[in-house]
């Protein structure tokens, strides 16, 4: 490999689960080919979720070992635009094989087609499971580890996702909240194939007053209080992980995770994890009429 191509991971003005997408796909791609990745964009303040109101405001600060203080930040930058003049491939796909006789900076910004979110991830899993963790503060690792790990974990993804409108067909609209009727069948209907009542962690960015009828129910608890990577990782540690439709925010707690993954049966596209994995752990929509077998045994082997 010619010295001095280098990888420039441009991290997108989104959510956590958005910008794990190009950061791990930067971090597999330099393994394979041993080249160093610079990340900047971690610094940046988003204003929306302060005019939205919104519960969780968005700052992954001191969530990683590459984030660095504002100086350090600004040296990274000055590495990178060292290389304005040279060759610039956005976005390189995992198994591509770098320009050996060009300098090169290899830059990894781009969030994956919904319809897709894992592609050229799910075929590296361990490996970029492995790197993940590797790129994680002790100290949150430490927090994660003092902490319950659920038996049920839902994900409600509230935010900046609007609610449906009357009249639209909630399979065909993107970034729309899942309906809280949903859930609260889902966790009936895992209680029932289970036969005791499971207690229930719930993980969202949205308040307390707008799940009233959820939380009624017996045995549910709403997680609180936790940083965003906290809750994530928290999250990937349950029994079981009841997604949001169309949050990448579950999805990687359910990409991390060795247990069954219940999905919505109107946003189902491409698996999150390998085969090898679904062939053990259930992924996919819970429908108690037609119950998978993989999924109805996995259920029933919860214990409290």
């Amino acid at each position: 490999m010619k010295q001095g191509s280098m990888i420039h991971c441009k991290l997108p003005n989104a959510g956590l689960g958005n910008q794990l997408f190009p950061l791990l796909s930067a971090y597999l791609f330099g393994k394979h080919n041993n080249l160093p990745v610079v990340t900047t964009g971690y610094h940046r303040f988003k204003i929306g979720p302060y005019l939205r109101g919104e519960k969780s405001k968005r700052r992954y600060s001191n969530y990683f070992t590459f984030q660095k203080n504002l100086i350090g930040s600004w040296l990274d930058s000055r590495k990178i635009s060292a290389y304005q003049n040279c060759r610039l491939v956005k976005d390189p796909s995992i198994s591509e094989k770098p320009d050996e006789n060009n300098k090169t900076l290899y830059e990894f910004g781009a969030i994956p087609h919904w319809s897709d979110y894992f592609s050229g991830l799910k075929d590296h899993r361990q490996e970029v499971v492995d790197i993940f963790f590797s790129l994680i503060r002790k100290e949150i690792i430490d927090e994660v580890n003092n902490l319950q790990a659920p038996c049920v974990g839902v994900h409600i993804r509230m935010g900046d996702f609007r609610k449906l409108q009357l009249g639209q067909d909630f399979g065909k609209q993107g970034a729309v909240r899942t309906p809280e009727t949903y859930f609260i069948q889902m966790i009936e209907n895992i209680r029932e194939i289970n036969g005791r009542s499971l207690p229930v962690s719930v993980f969202t960015d949205g308040y307390r007053n707008e799940l009233k009828n959820l939380l009624a129910l017996e045995n549910v608890q709403i997680i609180e209080g936790n940083k965003d990577i906290v809750d994530l990782l928290l999250l990937s540690r349950s029994r079981l992980i009841v997604t949001s439709a169309g949050s990448t925010f579950s999805y990687w707690s359910a990409f991390l995770a060795d247990v069954p993954v219940v999905r919505h049966m109107e946003h189902l596209h491409q698996p999150i994890r390998p085969a090898s994995v679904n062939e053990k752990y259930y992924e996919g929509p819970l429908q108690i009429k037609n119950l998978n077998p993989i999924l109805e045994r996995n259920i029933k082997s919860i214990s409290m």
